[in-house]
């Protein structure tokens, strides 16, 4: 090869190389400074495409996170809400049940009473009250609320929180049968308990004799509320219609089949004569006789056996004639609102039969202060007999007490204008179906319902119910007995609410758990894309910085080399 001074192919070969040293040079700098394998789009086109897809899959998850979090944020804020509300209905039950004995008075239950509206009033603050970032948590409007917890649309979980006010939790279902006026055997069944099955309760006899009546039936079914949910009680008592007035009882008087015989009493049984003589047997009989506070006799059966009158009690005492035999009313109380089934056999035995009246309500805690509707208050259970006399199928009083048979007729020395009608002073008189159905809630199909016959009322002389409002709440043992029932649900209703957050909130840990570890590795994939390779980078800068140095060196060298022409021109 000669020697050319136009052309140095050296010195360009070596410049050459230098520019491809020096680019190399440059990208391993930039590589080594920022850290990234990848810092344009030429320097891997499709890698880059995977990385960014991949960053944009890791940020979405970190904000799924934090979504996840604030969903926690909520449902924690209305848990520990409803944590404090648990608190405040686990007072108004123990104070319920401190009302709940008869050694308070009137001024003690009403200030107890005073003390669970004040609580009310706080538990249905909270519920109005708590929020998050001005959403309102317990009002009852917090229904499918969806919290985003993927990278892609529709990747949610969903929360709902009941409400929690007083007027929408502790819905107790409250069933009072009719008074029981004949005896037998009930064969009760409790329909579709769970949902699904019945729940058949044991013969009971209904009757006067030991271990007999709707007091055996209550325990029977009590037997098995924690399976059924329905629990009873009972009340058996025969009331005059007036204070005693003076009188005298037959021979034969006995009560329970136990002979008491002939009793002469005063005015009010101002010596204690008739009181005293009934209660002389109560061992035997299991009635128990006191005057009430308006001075009327009231006979109580304490174990729920039937109270059976025969022979002549006297006038005096004012004891309907369809009193004479009374085996109670039966209550059931169940604590989810829902309607009580019953079938079986012998109903009417247990006042649940088909022509019987079957007062039924649903109460919630809010309903459990004030007044109680009357009807409201028969189906809780309050219902006695006389506090508002029915006399059905009659005109008037005097067409009652003159009627064969009543006990008040003519020639009983009880008749009407003798000043025993005194008696029925309150009594509301029923001469046709349709004012039935005005004064007491009469259920359609009953035979007793607007537009129905008479034919009923043939023997339903003085039947007598409770259709007196009430006052609610634990001013009276009842109404104690009842709040601790709806407090006991609203505890209960609570608890489900708060068992379903629960369970959101466990479901959202674990999903922020998994979407945390899928973001961790989407990361760690995008970095082996994107991210530069420190060792394997500063091996290619020392690589290329050389190359550049010896490429320098190789051009000085070429152009050197031409200073070897001028020897020849010597």
């Amino acid at each position: 090869m000669g020697f050319r001074i136009n052309t140095n192919v050296a010195a360009l070969n070596a410049k050459a190389n230098s520019d491809l040293n020096a680019k190399s040079l440059d990208q391993s700098l930039a590589r080594l400074s920022s850290g990234l394998r990848i810092n344009s789009a030429a320097d891997d086109a499709s890698g880059m495409a995977i990385a960014d897809s991949l960053r944009s899959q890791a940020n979405t998850l970190g904000q799924a996170i934090s979504n996840g979090n604030d969903a926690l944020g909520i449902l924690q804020t209305a848990d520990k809400a409803m944590d404090e509300q648990l608190k405040i209905l686990d007072t108004i039950k123990v104070k319920a049940t401190q009302a709940a004995q008869d050694g308070q008075s009137e001024k003690t239950r009403t200030m107890l009473q005073a003390d669970i509206n004040r609580l009310m009033e706080e538990l249905d603050n909270i519920a109005n009250t708590t929020s998050f970032n001005g959403k309102q948590l317990l009002s009852g409007n917090f229904i499918n609320q969806e919290f985003q917890i993927g990278s892609s649309s529709n990747q949610s979980i969903k929360a709902t929180i009941g409400a929690t006010q007083s007027s929408k939790i502790g819905v107790t279902r409250f069933e009072t049968g009719g008074r029981i006026t004949a005896s037998g055997t009930v064969g009760m069944v409790i329909k579709n308990y769970n949902g699904i099955d019945d729940f058949k309760f044991k013969d009971v006899v209904i009757s006067t004799s030991v271990g007999t009546g709707i007091g055996a039936l209550a325990e029977e079914i009590n037997k098995y509320a924690d399976k059924t949910g329905v629990r009873a009680s009972f009340k058996v008592e025969t009331n005059g219609m007036s204070a005693v007035k003076a009188g005298t009882t037959s021979s034969d008087f006995a009560i329970n089949g136990v002979v008491i015989g002939t009793v002469a009493y005063k005015d009010g049984d101002e010596n204690g004569a008739l009181v005293s003589a009934i209660n002389s047997k109560k061992d035997t009989t299991g009635v128990e006789a006191s005057l009430d506070s308006e001075g009327k006799l009231l006979l109580t059966s304490r174990d729920g056996r039937g109270i059976k009158i025969d022979g002549s009690i006297g006038a005096g005492a004012f004891i309907s004639p369809n009193m004479k035999e009374n085996y109670g009313r039966l209550s059931l109380v169940k604590n989810d609102g829902k309607d009580i089934l019953i079938s079986g056999s012998g109903l009417s035995s247990a006042g649940f039969g088909a022509s019987q009246f079957v007062s039924q309500t649903s109460v919630s805690l809010r309903e459990s202060k004030g007044q109680i509707d009357a009807y409201v208050a028969d189906a809780m259970g309050f219902g006695t007999v006389n506090k508002s006399t029915i006399l059905a199928g009659y005109s008037s009083v005097s067409a009652y007490m003159s009627s064969a048979g009543s006990g008040f007729s003519e020639g009983s020395g009880y008749s009407v204008g003798t000043g025993y009608s005194a008696g029925f002073a309150n009594a509301v008189v029923i001469s046709a179906a349709s004012q039935l159905s005005a004064v007491y809630n009469v259920s359609a199909g009953s035979g007793f319902s607007s537009g129905s016959s008479m034919s009923q009322f043939a023997t339903f002389k003085a039947s007598a119910f409770n259709v007196t409002n009430e006052t609610a709440g634990v001013t009276t043992l009842k109404g104690a007995m009842a709040v601790m029932d709806i407090a006991e649900t609203a505890i209960a209703n609570l608890d489900q609410i708060r068992a379903d957050l629960g369970s959101v909130q466990n479901q959202l840990t674990s999903t922020i758990n998994n979407i945390t570890v899928t973001q961790v590795n989407v990361k760690s994939a995008e970095s082996q894309i994107r991210d530069v390779d420190f060792a394997s980078e500063s091996a290619n800068y020392s690589k290329a910085n050389i190359l550049a140095q010896s490429g320098s060196y190789a051009m000085a060298q070429a152009n050197a080399s031409q200073q070897n022409v001028l020897r020849l021109l010597q």
